[in-house]
């Protein structure tokens, strides 16, 4: 910005002003609420229910706090992301590795360095208008696997309960922020947890959270990772409060391409935009429409992606092709992820992949 001197303005007060006006900032409104069909809502409160209208379009913040120590996936958050994501989104999904950051006890008590840290992210995001779910992810040993990298290995007899009582930990210290702020209770379950073992022990963890916090809204999803093929077999713990997650990456073939590590990836070039593929999209939404409208239950789609080794043009295609999907048949959705190996922003630039947030937002 210019500012032209007046006759009483000395060129050195021109200069300062110029100077505090340049280095002002006004965070940006998040956008308006996209059309999209209403959520299915006869089993949940009327403040669940307008909430899980107002989730819109998110993004997942992942690969920063769910890396064993956050920076060592190459990101870590900051506060400049709060505006960037407000500007075009209406949530962030946050999915933290709380399991790594507390006590290899059954009483799992917080680093509390680690969770003021949280606490900041939380606090940014919910300051520009943000919804946050705030998801428990990595926990390793809760699904039988052995512990990661970063985790300090528990006593089998005591990772049910450490999940349970960092719930109940969590709740305390955030019952008293905004509505807007959302419970996951876990990413992905299953190994040990596929199945009942699973409805038993979210149903535990979610009475914990109710100590304190009777009404915020939790989200929940199935066992099998959180596809909606799982819904077959979940069983929703009897509360007015809650939203229903899925994942749908499918076709991994083209989702995947690149990642060698995954063994049904496809090569890099994979395309997108057959009738298969798209019937390959919609057959999971159909399923998790279909159980939400038969119980009740707000769908969120928490994760779809594909990766950024993706030709653009297919990677656009099915971008468009699953977000408008998903919005006709009522489910909110956040994509799988901000800045990394499927992400839209490019964090070294500090610019987005704008056809890519366009797909999503436009």
């Amino acid at each position: 910005m210019i500012v032209k001197s007046e006759g009483f303005l000395t060129g050195l007060r021109a200069v300062l002003l110029c100077a505090a006006l340049a280095g002002s900032q006004v965070s940006r409104a998040v956008p308006p609420l996209p059309k999209m069909a209403k959520p299915s809502c006869g089993s949940v409160s009327a403040e669940t229910c307008a909430g899980a209208e107002q989730l819109g379009r998110g993004i997942n913040l992942g690969n920063m706090l769910d890396s064993p120590k956050e920076g060592d996936w190459g990101l870590t958050f900051e506060p400049e992301y709060a505006d960037l994501i407000a500007s075009s989104f209406q949530h962030v999904r946050l999915p933290v590795r709380w399991s790594t950051h507390a006590a290899p006890t059954a009483d799992a008590t917080l680093d509390e360095a680690f969770a003021r840290r949280v606490d900041m992210v939380i606090d940014t995001l919910l300051a520009k208008g943000l919804y946050v779910i705030v998801d428990m992810h990595h926990y390793e040993q809760l699904r039988g696997k052995p512990a990661p990298y970063g985790d300090i290995a528990v006593a089998p007899e005591v990772v049910d309960a450490r999940f349970v009582n960092l719930w109940r930990q969590l709740a305390v210290r955030y019952r008293n922020k905004s509505p807007k702020l959302l419970f996951e209770l876990f990413n992905e379950p299953n190994g040990r947890l596929q199945g009942e073992p699973w409805n038993l022990l979210a149903a535990e963890a979610l009475k914990a959270v109710r100590e304190s916090n009777p009404t915020r809204t939790v989200v929940v999803g199935p066992s099998g990772g959180n596809h909606p093929r799982g819904l077959a077999s979940f069983r929703i713990p009897d509360d007015r409060n809650l939203i229903v997650s899925v994942h749908n990456y499918d076709p991994v073939p083209f989702t995947f391409q690149g990642l060698t590590a995954i063994k049904i990836a496809g090569p890099i070039g994979t395309p997108f935009g057959s009738k298969a593929d798209e019937k390959a999209v919609t057959d999971p939404l159909d399923v998790a429409k279909a159980w939400g409208d038969k119980n009740g239950y707000p769908m969120h789609l928490g994760e779809f992606g594909a990766t950024n080794y993706t030709p653009m043009e297919y990677r656009v295609r099915y971008a468009r092709f699953i977000r408008d999907a998903a919005e006709a048949r009522g489910i909110r959705w956040s994509w799988w992820e901000f800045g990394s190996r499927m992400g839209i922003y490019k964090p070294i630039e500090k610019q987005w992949i704008e056809p890519m947030r366009q797909a999503l937002t436009e």
